[in-house]
């Protein structure tokens, strides 16, 4: 019940935790290619990722819905070309995601979130034990949350938890784990068991599993590691 109380807290006060700075990519996990994996695409379709990818890169916070958008179509333009290839249907959920914060209204939040979903739900069918799409469904649900807080903590707040300890159990060294979860913890209140003292520690572990985090290509997740340098600010 305190976790959940938690994540309640961390929904009233906290903006996207992952969406302060453009997308990074050119490292992952052992565990989040264990199926679909990227380099049974052809040269074309890793071309394109490239280049939707790098697109995506050159967008923030601050770029226009339209640009968002854009760039969800492009992904998953590719992944109709290439259906047995889970990373174009992430990255154009996780699209979705940010425009799920950038939405003007709790309808148009939620539209484009449901968009986030359904791309999700076509990955895991593709790569059901993934770490980056147990991450990726924790951040849909605290997004979810965020929309309105105070009806719907109950329902995703449990769910965001769930996705963050799943992806644990697959891999726990991916540290976009950690990002998530110290970046909660940070915007919680100490009386509900956030603050810096509880999340710098975690916010820690995060900078260590980037440290330790080997390249596998150039298209898979690398998001988290920048975003947490003004938390860990806090932290000194």
């Amino acid at each position: 019940m305190k976790t959940i109380l938690i994540l309640a807290i961390t929904a009233l006060v906290a903006t996207s935790p992952v969406w302060a700075q453009p997308i990074q990519t050119g490292s992952t996990s052992a565990g989040s290619i264990q199926t679909g994996s990227i380099q049974t695409g052809s040269d074309q379709y890793k071309q394109a990722m490239s280049q939707a990818i790098s697109t995506m890169q050159s967008r923030s916070e601050k770029s226009p819905v339209s640009d968002i958008l854009a760039s969800a179509n492009q992904f998953e333009r590719i992944a109709n070309a290439e259906p047995k290839e889970w990373l174009p249907r992430y990255y154009a959920s996780l699209s979705y995601v940010y425009l799920g914060f950038m939405g003007k209204d709790e309808t148009e939040k939620d539209k484009y979130l449901d968009q986030a979903d359904k791309n999700l739900k076509a990955a895991e069918a593709i790569a059901p034990d993934n770490d980056e799409l147990a991450v990726l469904k924790a951040y849909i649900a605290q997004s979810r949350m965020v929309v309105d807080p105070m009806n719907r903590w109950q329902q995703y707040g449990p769910l965001f938890q769930a996705g963050l300890e799943k992806a644990k159990s697959l891999n726990a060294n991916n540290p976009r784990i950690y990002v998530l979860e110290g970046s909660s913890l940070m915007y919680t209140p100490e009386q509900f068991g956030g603050g810096p003292g509880n999340a710098c520690p975690v916010l820690k572990q995060a900078t260590e599993k980037f440290s330790t985090f080997k390249p596998a290509n150039d298209l898979a997740p690398m998001w988290g590691q920048k975003q947490i340098e003004p938390l860990l600010a806090k932290c000194k």
